[in-house]
């Protein structure tokens, strides 16, 4: 499951929980980082690693990593710090103004913009090992890339695709896409409505309690930029091209071919409708792979879909990282830990503990093996060359407008409260109000 990070500014925390336990050596020292120091042959190096893993096989694959690291690895010993996915920024907030921050950090690339605009992140461009560097794509790279300096490394990505109920699909006569002829937006509301047979019975749902982050992923899909110009600080437009997801949506409902209620639903609170049989295809993070697997009803027949296609198939790459903090005596050797992490079997098994996309080449092949057939992974995994750095992702207010402006202003477009044009005024006047 994708955690949901908090918005809370840097500069307005003013009271939390200190992590004691990063009171150790490898941490401390003022915001602006210690000098870095090289271990003598011999010397024993402590690291602090937290990590907001939560699945119970995401949690077995990272422990597995540190303490097969440290069992080869007896001078260089990290300690596993396990964090509440719902606390994280919170957490490193105290964490950075108290210099008490872990020295390898597990976050995400929308998190960590902030944290490198503050100087708190180490910049890692000079430490990557070539191999590493190689194994994820340019573009993904882009997304941790911050003023010129690298500052986490991605690990595992999630994108919004189709769950189909194929049983349904069957019934209704629809054949299902491939990943040589994905569905468009077009097929998609046409198959909605082949699958909505009355009653509380709807072709579509997608949980949109918090609609920002998949609608303005999936618009990527149709050209849609929204922000343009400088990176802390960009422009936005809200025009054609990026109304066209919002749209699309708010004709579905007002078809009555996808779920009324989709918009006061989570994004995992759609699956007791897809397995009961009130919708045949519902949208969401991949990541839901993994709950579907574990609770669906035996003889509930089901696969993924490849990504909907505007004019293209991309969304936005949101990784989640690894960073150094600016603070740790030890950055070369945390880097180390970092590159043992990212070899491709551990990656690989990260990835399927929490059903999500590696970034590198070779632990995405490892996971295509493992799940080759099942349940669509094979277009999924394919998908990652779709990924692509979102236009907002650095700037450091985004966090801001989408909890104040995008998130209500989209649900009440969606309830039909407001229109689009009244949308597009909404979302604009409020950015720029933001950044006055």
């Amino acid at each position: 499951m994708k955690r949901r990070l908090t918005t809370l500014s840097i500069a307005t925390v003013t009271s939390a929980v200190l992590l004691t336990s990063g009171c150790i050596s490898g941490s401390g020292g003022g915001s602006g980082g210690n000098a870095p120091q090289t271990a003598a042959p011999g010397e024993k190096v402590a690291l602090t690693f937290s990590s907001y893993a939560f699945q119970d096989l995401t949690v077995k694959a990272t422990q597995n990593i540190v303490d097969t690291w440290n069992a080869a690895n007896p001078d260089i010993h990290v300690e596993y710090q396990k964090v509440d996915p719902n606390s994280v920024h919170d957490k490193l907030v105290t964490q950075f103004a108290g210099n008490q921050a872990p020295d390898i950090i597990h976050d995400e690339s929308a998190d960590i913009a902030g944290f490198s605009a503050q100087g708190y992140l180490a910049d890692m461009t000079s430490l990557l090992p070539a191999d590493l560097k190689a194994d994820v794509p340019a573009s993904v790279w882009q997304t941790v890339t911050f003023g010129g300096k690298v500052t986490g490394v991605p690990t595992i990505a999630q994108v919004y695709n189709l769950f189909a109920n194929t049983d349904a699909l069957q019934k209704a006569g629809i054949t299902p896409p491939t990943a040589d002829a994905p569905w468009t937006w077009d097929d998609l509301a046409t198959n909605a409505k082949k699958l909505t047979t009355g009653g509380d019975v709807y072709g579509f749902a997608w949980g949109l309690k918090s609609p920002t982050a998949g609608l303005m992923s999936s618009g990527l899909a149709f050209d849609g930029k929204f922000f343009s110009g400088d990176e802390a600080k960009p422009t936005i437009t809200v025009g054609a091209n990026e109304m066209e997801v919002p749209n699309r949506v708010k004709k579905m409902i007002d078809d009555k071919t996808m779920a009324p209620n989709s918009i006061s639903l989570s994004g995992t609170d759609v699956l007791p409708g897809f397995f009961g049989g009130k919708y045949g295809l519902v949208m969401a993070g991949n990541y839901v792979e993994a709950q579907i697997e574990s609770k669906a009803p035996q003889g509930f027949n089901w696969t993924m879909l490849p990504l909907l296609k505007g004019t293209s198939q991309n969304q936005a790459a949101g990784p989640q990282t690894l960073s150094i903090a600016r603070q740790s005596k030890h950055p070369a050797e945390a880097m180390k830990f970092i590159a043992y992490f990212m070899k491709a079997e551990n990656l690989a098994k990260v990835a399927e503990g929490d059903a999500l996309i590696p970034v590198t080449t070779s632990a995405s092949a490892i996971v295509k093996k493992d799940l080759a057939g099942k349940h669509g992974w094979d277009a999924i995994l394919g998908a990652s060359a779709s990924l692509v750095d979102s236009p907002w992702n650095k700037a450091t207010k985004f966090p801001q407008w989408k909890s104040e402006t995008a998130t209500p202003a989209y649900q009440e477009f969606l309830a039909g409260k407001i229109d689009s044009a009244t949308l597009q005024k909404r979302l604009t006047d409020g950015w720029t109000k933001i950044n006055s």
